[in-house]
């Protein structure tokens, strides 16, 4: 199926997950909608605690749904968020232990923060028995969309990005800032901490990791239900 076609049979399908306090969105990722159509599927990371998990209203641009978090796995970096009424067009979940390495694959996601959905095509670059890789730049905001096969199948839920120079900036935000170190009333090391976590969100590192559905499938009736 050429790709133009199979997003076509997925694009309503796709949400963006927002996280909100009051008015102000404090978290935005992605998701995929199925079962019946009022079930989003997405990442336990997307969802914070103690604030409103919404989608974007696809039909109301600027207006959100809320729903309700009826499961969340944070092993496995998996959640669902349920709404009182159909969001989308549900995605077929597949089985992935049918994919193999060099498949052709895409991600749909809202990453960056950007409304619009975005594309990234891929290919599968190694399969392990808890993660996916695909060589695709995944980036903040991908983060709980769907890995489709290129027949429009969900086959994975994009979770990370890959690098050691990330992992490396994740252990400088950590670090406990200095006691009484300030220039100006400024503590140094926190604005360092804060430029650090926005250059995460934004490096291109080339290698995306999405969880496969076959770690799915144990963890809810519903998956044990929908993949095969």
């Amino acid at each position: 199926m050429p790709l133009t076609t199979a997003y076509q049979t997925v694009k309503d399908g796709v949400v963006q997950v927002l996280a909100l306090n009051g008015q102000n969105v404090i978290s935005f990722g992605s998701g995929s909608v199925i079962d019946d159509g009022k079930t989003v599927l997405t990442c336990a990371h997307c969802v914070l605690p103690g604030a409103q998990m919404s989608i974007a209203d696809p039909r109301t641009p600027g207006q959100a749904l809320f729903g309700t978090v009826v499961f969340q796995d944070q092993a496995n970096d998996i959640a669902l968020i349920e709404f009182p009424n159909v969001v989308g067009t549900p995605v077929k979940l597949a089985n992935s232990s049918q994919c193999a390495i060099g498949n052709g694959s895409f991600v749909v996601g809202y990453p960056m923060g950007v409304m619009e959905q975005v594309l990234l095509s891929s290919h599968i670059a190694s399969i392990t028995q808890t993660a996916i890789r695909i060589d695709a730049s995944v980036n903040h905001g991908n983060s709980g969309g769907p890995l489709f096969n290129l027949t429009g199948e969900q086959i994975g839920v994009v979770n990370a990005k890959h690098g050691s120079l990330s992992a490396f900036l994740n252990q400088i935000k950590n670090a406990k800032p200095g006691a009484n170190v300030f220039i100006s009333g400024i503590d140094p090391i926190k604005v360092i901490q804060e430029l650090i976590a926005e250059m995460q969100k934004n490096l291109n590192l080339g290698i995306g990791y999405a969880i496969p559905t076959t770690t799915l499938r144990p963890l809810h009736a519903t998956f044990r239900r929908l993949i095969p």
